[in-house]
């Protein structure tokens, strides 16, 4: 394999690496499920529950 073909594989398989890890995270966003990072859980929010948790926040 040449230089610029391994350079374009290299590329290729990042792209699609990192596209998978966003379904991923968009994925466990819509169904309410943590995801593992170095052993600890994160949940994800999306802007419009990001949203409603502060408007409940003041209307308290």
């Amino acid at each position: 394999m040449n230089e610029t073909t391994e350079s374009q594989a290299f590329c290729t398989g990042m792209a699609v690496g990192i596209n998978i890890f966003q379904q991923k995270v968009v994925m466990a966003q819509k169904n309410n499920e943590a995801i593992r990072i170095d052993g600890e859980l994160y949940y994800v929010q999306s802007a419009k529950e990001r949203l409603q948790d502060m408007v409940d926040k003041v209307c308290k």
